[in-house]
């Protein structure tokens, strides 16, 4: 079933297997692909891949980037894509572009004369430093909505074969549907119908930018994992479900923010937690709840096929995601397809993840 030829999310694929959003920090001082980021996804793609989404793609200029961050903001951004995913198409794969409103989410903002923005101001939690951030006007948040319809028309004109709209971990569609970030009084807060409004609206947007039937998908939390004013599990499903109203063709859950209880955020230590697959039972729960209206995926903490193979057999599960493993193996999916029976070699030590050159430091071990 992992590697029946599929469709997902209104994307024909050659497997169950996505390569979820990465944050590279390959783009160029013009916010542009570089050709090692080139190679990333073109290796990818011939690893075999069902669908890639890429990393975090910044959509408006109001806001700071991240460092070395992919820009869709600008018509000017789409040619350089457009030849990236040509060589992604030409090695079989499908690739999805990850848009984000950054919010006060940031590591290391660039960007002169932009405002580090939130719903209402709430300082964000960073490590073991604070973000101050400016409270978004009514004004300034139908700009970032715009924004957002903008940037995935420009990838659906770059070739895109879809867009993911980034609703988890924190990012301002996050923090929108976050009481302890979100103490706003107007209609975008408040009611959990008013939280996820942004989201909701962003959705409208990109639907009404790119047309009735090109690809839209979700990353959301199933929940923030805060010791209070947390998004939670109930909460969650029910955002789910007015996405798939709203036309939403996929949700891939994941969880958890920079202010999550401990070993609870997105990316967790498996042997120090000793939990893999942490979000597996809130995904069931969702695809079981939502068959047939939408298809939902899970990521996190994934190693084996077989654990994956059995979780789709025995759930309405849709996909499953992957993202450290894929750093170290670019064709994990091929062995696994060609009848390994091995895990995946990643080790879930995060020491991939910084803010540029996002890689696995075994290879820098072994290139040493």
């Amino acid at each position: 079933m992992l590697f029946d030829a599929c469709t997902i999310g209104g994307i024909d694929a050659r497997c169950r297997i996505v390569r979820s959003a990465t944050f590279e920090g390959m783009a160029d001082a013009q916010g542009q692909p570089t050709e090692k980021l080139a190679s990333i996804y073109k290796n990818l793609a011939a690893g075999g891949t069902g669908v890639m989404i890429t990393g975090m793609i910044a959509a408006s200029k109001l806001e700071p980037h991240q460092h070395n961050q992919i820009l869709l903001d600008d018509d000017r951004c789409i040619a350089p894509l457009a030849d990236l995913i040509t060589q992604v198409h030409d090695r079989g794969g499908k690739i999805v572009a990850q848009i984000v409103i950054m919010g006060s989410a940031i590591m290391v903002p660039e960007g002169e004369n932009r405002l580090i923005v939130s719903p209402s101001g709430v300082p964000d939690q960073l490590g073991r430093e604070k973000q101050a951030s400016t409270a978004l006007s009514e004004g300034q948040i139908r700009q970032l909505v715009a924004d957002a319809g903008q940037a995935a028309r420009r990838a659906k004109a770059a070739g895109f074969d879809g867009v993911q709209f980034h609703g988890a971990h924190g990012y301002l569609a996050s923090k929108f549907l976050t009481p302890f970030y979100n103490t706003r009084t107007d209609a975008y807060g408040g009611s959990l119908e008013n939280r996820a409004r942004f989201l909701r609206e962003c959705i409208a947007e990109i639907r009404k930018q790119t047309g009735a039937d090109y690809p839209i998908w979700v990353k959301l939390n199933c929940s923030d994992f805060m010791k209070e004013g947390g998004l939670e599990a109930e909460e969650s499903l029910q955002v789910m479900k007015w996405l798939a109203e709203d036309g939403v063709q996929a949700i891939e859950v994941s969880g958890g923010n920079t202010s999550s209880l401990p070993r609870k955020g997105p990316i967790r230590a498996i042997r120090r937690t000793k939990e893999p697959m942490y979000f597996a039972a809130y995904a069931k729960a969702a695809a079981a709840a939502l068959k047939g209206k939408t298809d939902v995926g899970v990521v996190g903490g994934w190693r084996a096929a077989s654990d994956m193979e059995e979780a789709l057999a025995t759930s309405d599960l849709s996909f499953i995601s992957l993202c450290r493993p894929l750093l170290r193996q670019p064709d994990l999916p091929n062995l696994w397809r060609n009848g390994s029976t091995e895990p995946a070699t990643c080790i879930s030590c995060n020491r991939c993840f910084r803010d540029t050159d996002v890689d696995c430091i075994f290879h820098e071990q072994a290139e040493a």
